[in-house]
């Protein structure tokens, strides 16, 4: 019994610890992935914030650049009308070197003179040698305005900057010279066999871009956050698939601007999902976020889409702004929360062990205070018991005397009541006597003594319990179980008239099992529903601090050795019948 009692404690303990460590993992993991889903919440946010800061940088750039455009524009048809009044109206009446002596005059980088074909516009006359014989009608948009201005029709295409006669189209890389990027302006008003075309390198609108332009907005960007890695605006309709080339006339091909598939920004960083997750941006119209490994390192990826952005002409063209932030920023925050709880289990765990050693003190501590309780009680009892028996001892030659004075006188019916009351003592204490277990001999000598004071008449009747097991049941707890029954039973009892008090207690061995019965009459027998209860702590009949606790007392120590109690009432009658296992 002591080794099942010992291997109980030890399994609640061992329950205990590892419910109270689980919880903690639980709440760390689960707060640990909280905390993540929230940085990186945290991080999609910023980027949002970030991408509308760009995109209004952005917004306010090509609104200045358009500005200078169309400076420069009006500039250039300014100086195709001094060009044409400067010239013979047939093209074939001007010589190159006329041209390149009017570009060095008028300050702009070259001029070339266009004749319309059949099915083309080629390039007869230049101050640059390369422009000589280029063909335009694989130009686009450029071809359709071109053929517009041929035709004294005003220019209806939406790109490009439109005058009286003259259009400019938008900044772009030269057919003729690669790497450069110009202004080209058209002028044509019919009086001439050629279309004027005067252009300037990108060197002004260069020196703009490199003060406010996308490199120097992303730059300025860049440097504000250290956890941001890349900045990259996005073409959502090209990105992703091969664009359309253009042929240089060396043959050499070239993308023009507005086919880029990358508008500003680099992309260093590439991952499998960034494609789809571009164009999900723009359709959805909602920032796409996912984390994960690029250029051997982890990132986190923000793609925002600016569905209304305008291009340097000025026309509406969609993009979309992925922000590459550095995830360490995130991991490292993670790494100090894990410490934070690495820290936390490990004072929670010197705490449970301190809470567990007092507890184990306390439970030692609380054992051996009710053992020596019960070795106290079990020792006053016995030792009243012999008290008793030797002060009969003491008594008996005063008895006899007594009796034999009574029967000289010849008062014999005073001899029998007085005899009558000497042998029911005499009787009482040899009953008890012949309870052969010094423990319950001593409980029954004691509850003999509070049934006289309370006038109850107790009953008790004990059988075989020289078969009973010695680790059956544990003294303490012998002391509980039949003291609790008995003390209950005497409280119901005296609220009887006293001719109407009785209680019995028996006790005896079957087949190694302990069993233990009370009966007491009832002064309000309980109903079905009110037994359910007699059990639970707390509930009672009577008044009182403690009352309400005996009977689940009993309960715990029969169940802790897997006995049973039942309960019967019969008429005004209540029994509490009580067995214990043998092993």
């Amino acid at each position: 019994m002591l080794r099942a009692e010992w291997f109980n404690k030890s399994k609640f303990i061992v329950v205990f610890v590892v419910v109270f460590f689980s919880t903690i993992l639980l709440n760390n993991f689960v707060f640990y992935q909280v905390t993540q889903e929230r940085l990186e919440e945290t991080f999609e946010k910023e980027s949002e914030m970030l991408a509308v800061d760009l995109t209004d940088s952005i917004s306010q750039y090509h609104l200045s650049v358009r500005y200078v455009e169309e400076l420069i524009g009006e500039e250039l048809r300014v100086a195709a009308m001094a060009i044409q009044s400067s010239l013979d109206p047939k093209f074939e009446n001007v010589t190159n070197e006329q041209l390149a002596a009017l570009s060095q005059e008028l300050g702009i980088s070259h001029i070339t003179l266009f004749q319309r074909k059949e099915k083309d516009i080629v390039g007869v006359r230049s101050s640059d040698p390369k422009e000589i014989g280029i063909s335009a009608r694989k130009w686009g948009f450029w071809y359709t305005a071109m053929k517009q201005l041929f035709a004294l029709q005003p220019v209806s295409i939406p790109e490009g900057q439109k005058l009286k006669n003259y259009w400019a189209g938008p900044l772009e890389y030269s057919s003729s010279n690669p790497g450069s990027i110009d202004k080209w302006g058209y002028y044509y008003d019919g009086t001439t066999n050629y279309m004027i075309n005067p252009y300037v390198h990108d060197r002004q609108i260069r020196e703009f871009q490199n003060l406010v332009g996308y490199e120097e907005i992303v730059q300025r960007t860049l440097k504000k956050d250290s956890t941001i890695l890349e900045i990259t605006g996005f073409n959502p309709k090209l990105f992703g698939e091969k664009a359309p080339e253009f042929k240089r006339n060396d043959g050499t091909k070239f993308v023009s601007l507005s086919n880029r598939d990358i508008y500003f920004g680099t992309y260093t960083f590439p991952e499998s999902r960034d494609v789809a997750s571009v164009r999900q941006a723009i359709s959805d119209n909602r920032t796409i976020t996912y984390s994960g490994e690029s250029n051997g390192r982890k990132v986190i990826k923000s793609f925002i889409p600016v569905p209304s952005g305008k291009d340097l002409g000025g026309q509406e063209f969609p993009y979309v702004i992925g922000v590459v932030s550095d995830y360490q920023s995130i991991q490292t925050h993670l790494d100090k929360q894990a410490r934070n709880a690495f820290y936390l289990i490990i004072l929670a765990t010197l705490m449970a062990m301190i809470i567990i050693y007092l507890y184990v003190i306390y439970m030692r501590r609380a054992k051996e205070s009710a053992v020596q309780l019960t070795k106290d009680q079990y020792i006053e009892d016995i030792s009243r018991m012999f008290t008793t028996v030797r002060g009969q001892r003491h008594d008996f030659l005063n008895h006899v005397q007594t009796i034999h004075t009574m029967v000289q006188l010849g008062k014999y019916e005073e001899v029998k009541k007085y005899t009558k009351q000497f042998v029911q003592e005499i009787v009482e204490i040899s009953d008890i006597i012949q309870i052969n277990h010094p423990v319950i001999a001593s409980q029954v000598q004691a509850k003999v003594a509070a049934s006289i004071s309370r006038k109850i008449r107790f009953q008790h009747d004990f059988q075989n319990l020289c078969k009973l097991p010695l680790n059956a049941l544990k003294s303490v707890d012998m002391v509980k179980v039949i003291g609790n029954l008995v003390d209950n039973a005497f409280d119901e009892a005296e609220k009887l008239p006293v001719e109407e008090r009785e209680v019995l207690l028996t006790g005896w061995v079957d087949n190694g099992d302990f069993h233990i019965m009370v009966k007491n009459p009832c002064h309000n027998p309980p109903s079905e529903e009110e037994i359910a209860q007699l059990f639970k702590p707390g509930f009672s009949t009577k008044e009182g601090e403690h009352h309400g606790l005996g009977l689940s007392i009993v309960k715990g120590i029969v169940e802790g050795y897997k006995g049973s109690i039942q309960v019967a009432v019969e008429g005004s009658s209540i029994e509490f019948h009580v067995r214990i296992p043998g092993e």
